[in-house]
C-alpha cells in the first residue's frame, strides 16, 4: 500500500471515528452529543453531552453542534417550584453573549429537541421560559424548541427519551426570549401551547420553513414568517403586532379547535399576508384582524384563502383591509407607514392638526372628507383644518395617507364648538315623593341633550351616582331614615363642559319601612373608593385575602377598584368591572337578627373560553351570603381557576370566619363561567345551597357539567351580609357585575 494511501484511510477512520464528523472544533466550535457518556466526553475537548454543561463553556462567540438527542434545558426531575426574580418570569437558562448559533446534525428538525416541562402553576410560579439570552445575533437551524409542559413530547428515534406532558391543563409556558439585534430560525420546529413566545424580542427576526404549535397570545408580533406552517390551538395567536407588525409569506395556518371565529391578534395592530393559506374545519369559519379592529387599523393581504377559496379577512370591518391583489405594494419588506398619531380630536373653530408620516422618500398621497381641507401638504405632512361652520353632534372620518410602502390613516373626530354650561331656569330642589328623592331642576338647554352629571349623597357618603343619563331620582330606603340626603349636581348639555358644581339637601323625615331585599343592575353604583363599613351602605375598596400571601401583587388605594362601562370579549353590554386586583364590595345590612337569606348576580366572564381568570395563581372570586362584614364571616361560593383545567373552573362552597376560608365541600369543575352566568345561593334552615348555570351552549369537545350544584349543612349565624372579592388579575380577565339580588 502506498504511503499516501496509507495516510488517507488513518484520516478517514480518524474522521469516522470522531464525534465530530469532521467539524472543526475549537473553544467557539463546541459539540453537544447527548448518546456519549461522561467518560467519552471527559476524553474529548470542546464535546459534551449535556446542554447546560456546553452552555458554561460559551464565549461571547459560540457555536453549538448539536448530535441527534433530547437535551432538558431545566431538568424536569427536579422537584422544587421555580420562581422567578426582579419582578420578571422563571427561565430555564440565561445565556449573554455576542453571537450565538444553534445547528442540529439530524435528518430533519425533529431528531434534535431542546426541552423543558414547566409552566404557570406547573411547576413553576410565574410565565415559566426555557431561554433568556441577551445575544445580537441569534442564528438557530434544524431542530426542535419545546415546552413540554402540556404537549407530549414523542421521540421515535428512541423512545426511552419521550416524556408524557405534565398537565392537560393549558397554561403558560413559554419557549424563549431574545434581547438583542436579530434572530434567524430556521427549519425550527416550536412547540407549547399558552404563550409559546418562539425567542421573541429581538429588532429583526425572521422564521424561515419553521413549525408553530400555539394558543393564544404565543407569535412574534414583530417577525417575517417565511415557507412557515402555524398549527393554531386556539383562537388569536398574537396578543399584539403594534409598530410594523408581523408578515406572512406562503405560509400554512391549520385551525386545531372548534373556534366558530378566528382571528390574528387580541390588542390588534398590523398584519400582512401573502400568498397564504388558511386550513379549517368548516368554510363558515370567520377570520379576522382582531375582535374590535380601531378604525385606524390597515392590514395587507395578497391572495389569500380559507380551505381553497379566496377569503376577504375581516369583511365585517372590510376598512381595516388593503387587498393587494390590485394596489402597488414594495414587497421587499412588511407594508408599513408609519404616522404621528393613529387618533385626533379637532373641535369646529379650533385649531388645524398637523400630522406626518415617514415616507423614505416615497410619494404621499393625502385624503380625507368634505367636512376638512388639507394644506400645506409637503409630501411628508399636512394640515387638517375643518370646513363647516358648526355641527351638533361629535363626527369621524378617516384621514388617510398612501405610499407604496403602506397606508396610515389618523382617525380624527371634530366636536362642535363648546358652549357655556347651560344656566338654570329652576334652581336645583329635592323633593320626597312616593319613597323616591327627585332632584327638581330646570335648564335652559335650547334644544340639546342634558348630560349633566348628578351623585346622591347620604350624610356625605355617595350612594347613586351618574354613568349615563342624569340620575334625576333616588330610591329611598329605611337606611335613609333621620338621614340628610343631598344631590350635587354638574350642569352640562352635550356642547358644553360641567359647570360648577350645586349642591340640594333635604332631611327625610318620614319613616320608611325595611325592605326584605337589595336590588341593584349598576347602572347607578358610585364607583370611588369607600371603605367604611356602614349599615346599610355598600363598602367599595380593595383588599388582598390573607390566601393569596404566596403571590405577589398589590393594589393602588388612591384610585377606583370598580368601574361601570362597556365590556369586550365575552362580557355584553354595560356592567360593573373591576378596575384592580383584589376589587371588593361588601354590603352591610341595618342592625337586626337575620334568618333565611338568598342571592342572585348575573355576571359575564370576559374570558370566552370558562377559565374564567388570567391564570392558576390564586385567581378566584367568592360570592358570599350571612356575611358580617366587620368580622368577615359566613358562607359563600368559591369560582377558581386551577391547573385542572384550561377551559374550565372550579366551583365549590366555603366558610369565612374571621377572614380565614375553610371548604364547605368538595371542588366541582365546570365549563358554565361563560356569558350569560347566573349564580344562585341559598340559606335556608341550616342548609347552604349553590346553583351556577349559564345561557352559553356547552362546548362540544367538552366531558364537564354545564351546571353547577352544591350544598352543605351549615351553622345559623344572625348575619345578613353580602360580600364579593375578586382576586383575578383584570383587563381581559375580570367578570362584569350585571345584577345583584338578595333577599332575607
Amino acid at each position: 500500500m502506498k504511503p499516501i494511501t496509507k495516510l488517507l484511510i488513518t484520516f478517514l477512520l480518524l474522521i469516522l471515528q470522531s464525534p465530530s464528523w469532521g467539524m472543526v472544533l475549537d473553544e467557539y466550535h463546541l459539540l453537544l452529543d447527548g448518546s456519549l457518556t461522561d467518560e467519552e466526553v471527559r476524553s474529548r475537548q470542546y464535546v459534551y453531552n449535556d446542554f447546560r454543561e456546553a452552555v458554561r463553556h460559551f464565549k461571547d462567540t459560540a457555536t453549538l453542534y448539536i448530535r441527534p438527542w433530547v437535551y432538558w434545558v431545566d431538568n424536569p426531575d427536579t422537584p422544587e417550584i421555580v420562581k422567578g426574580e426582579n419582578g420578571r418570569e422563571p427561565f430555564g437558562i440565561v445565556i449573554h453573549g455576542k453571537k450565538l448559533t444553534f445547528v442540529g446534525l439530524g435528518e430533519k428538525p425533529e431528531d434534535v429537541v431542546l426541552a423543558s416541562q414547566r409552566g404557570q402553576m406547573q411547576g413553576a410560579v410565574g410565565n415559566f421560559t426555557m431561554f433568556d439570552l441577551h445575544v445580537d445575533e441569534l442564528t438557530v437551524e434544524n431542530m426542535t424548541l419545546g415546552n413540554y409542559c402540556n404537549v407530549d413530547l414523542d421521540y421515535p428515534r428512541n423512545p426511552s427519551l419521550s416524556r408524557k406532558k405534565r398537565s392537560d391543563a393549558i397554561t403558560q409556558a413559554h419557549v424563549g426570549y431574545v434581547h438583542g439585534r436579530s434572530l434567524y430560525a430556521r427549519k425550527v420546529r416550536f412547540i407549547s401551547r399558552l404563550n409559546l413566545n418562539p425567542l421573541n424580542g429581538a429588532k429583526e427576526s425572521i422564521y424561515d420553513s419553521c413549525h408553530f404549535e400555539c394558543t393564544d397570545d404565543a407569535l412574534n408580533g414583530t417577525a417575517l414568517y417565511r415557507h412557515c406552517e402555524i398549527n393554531l390551538y386556539g383562537q388569536k395567536p398574537f396578543w399584539s403586532t403594534f409598530g410594523r407588525g408581523a408578515m406572512f409569506i406562503d405560509c400554512d395556518f391549520n385551525v386545531m379547535g372548534g373556534n366558530r371565529e378566528m382571528y390574528f391578534c387580541k390588542q390588534g395592530g398590523p398584519v400582512t399576508l401573502v400568498d397564504c393559506r388558511y386550513h379549517a374545519p368548516s368554510d363558515s369559519i370567520y377570520i379576522g384582524w382582531t375582535a374590535y379592529p380601531q378604525p385606524w387599523l390597515r392590514c395587507y393581504q395578497k391572495n389569500f384563502t380559507l380551505n381553497g377559496k379566496p377569503y376577504l379577512i375581516g369583511c365585517r370591518q372590510q376598512e381595516n383591509t388593503i387587498v393587494m391583489d390590485t394596489v402597488e405594494m414594495d414587497m421587499t419588506q412588511p407594508p408599513y407607514l408609519a404616522i404621528n398619531r393613529h387618533e385626533a380630536e379637532m373641535q369646529v373653530g379650533g385649531e388645524p392638526l398637523f400630522l406626518s408620516v415617514k415616507s423614505n422618500g416615497n410619494k404621499v398621497v393625502w385624503h380625507c372628507q368634505p367636512i376638512a381641507t388639507l394644506s400645506d401638504m409637503t409630501g411628508d405632512s399636512v394640515w387638517v383644518s375643518i370646513a363647516c361652520d358648526d355641527i351638533e353632534e361629535p363626527v369621524s372620518f378617516p384621514v388617510t395617507a398612501y405610499t407604496i410602502s403602506g397606508v396610515a390613516v389618523c382617525q380624527v373626530t371634530v366636536n362642535p364648538s363648546q358652549l357655556p354650561p347651560p344656566v338654570f331656569l329652576k334652581a336645583p330642589q329635592i323633593k320626597i315623593e312616593q319613597g323616591k328623592a327627585i332632584l327638581d331642576y330646570s335648564l335652559d338647554l335650547q334644544g340639546r341633550r342634558d348630560e349633566s352629571r348628578i351623585t346622591w349623597f347620604r350624610d356625605g357618603i355617595a350612594v347613586s351616582t351618574t354613568h349615563d343619563n342624569p340620575q334625576r331620582s333616588y330610591q329611598l330606603t329605611a337606611a335613609d331614615n333621620g338621614h340628610t340626603i343631598s344631590a350635587s349636581m354638574e350642569p352640562k348639555s352635550n356642547r358644553s363642559d360641567d359647570g360648577p358644581s350645586i349642591t340640594a339637601n333635604c332631611k327625610v323625615k318620614q319613616k320608611l319601612t325595611p325592605l326584605s331585599y337589595i336590588d341593584t343592575d349598576f347602572s347607578d353604583f358610585p364607583c370611588q373608593w369607600q371603605p367604611q363599613v356602614i349599615e346599610g351602605y355598600w363598602t367599595v375598596d380593595g383588599y388582598k385575602p390573607l390566601d393569596t400571601q404566596e403571590f405577589e401583587w398589590k393594589f393602588n388605594p388612591t384610585k377606583p377598584m370598580w368601574e361601570y362601562g362597556e365590556g369586550y370579549n365575552g362580557a355584553v353590554g354595560k356592567g360593573l368591572l373591576q378596575a384592580q386586583r383584589g376589587a371588593r364590595l361588601m354590603y352591610t345590612p341595618l342592625k337586626r337578627t337575620y334568618d333565611n337569606m338568598s342571592l342572585e348576580l348575573h355576571v359575564d366572564p370576559t374570558k370566552t373560553a370558562g377559565q374564567g381568570f388570567g391564570s392558576a395563581t390564586g385567581q378566584y372570586m367568592d360570592v358570599c351570603l350571612k356575611f358580617d362584614t366587620r368580622t368577615l364571616t359566613g358562607y359563600g361560593l368559591r369560582i377558581i381557576r386551577t391547573v385542572k383545567h384550561a377551559k374550565a373552573v372550579d366551583f365549590l362552597l366555603v366558610e369565612y370566619k374571621n377572614g380565614i376560608v375553610t371548604p364547605l365541600t368538595e371542588p366541582i369543575s365546570s365549563t358554565c363561567y361563560r356569558t350569560g352566568c347566573t349564580i344562585s345561593l341559598n340559606y335556608a334552615s341550616g342548609q347552604l345551597t349553590a346553583h351556577v348555570e349559564t345561557q352559553t351552549p356547552q362546548p362540544a369537545e367538552s366531558g364537564l357539567p354545564h351546571q353547577v350544584h352544591l350544598k352543605a349543612r351549615v351553622a345559623h349565624n344572625p348575619f345578613g351580609g353580602v360580600h364579593i372579592q375578586h382576586t383575578g388579575s383584570c383587563g381581559e380577565s375580570t367578570t362584569m357585575l350585571h345584577r345583584l339580588r338578595a333577599e332575607w
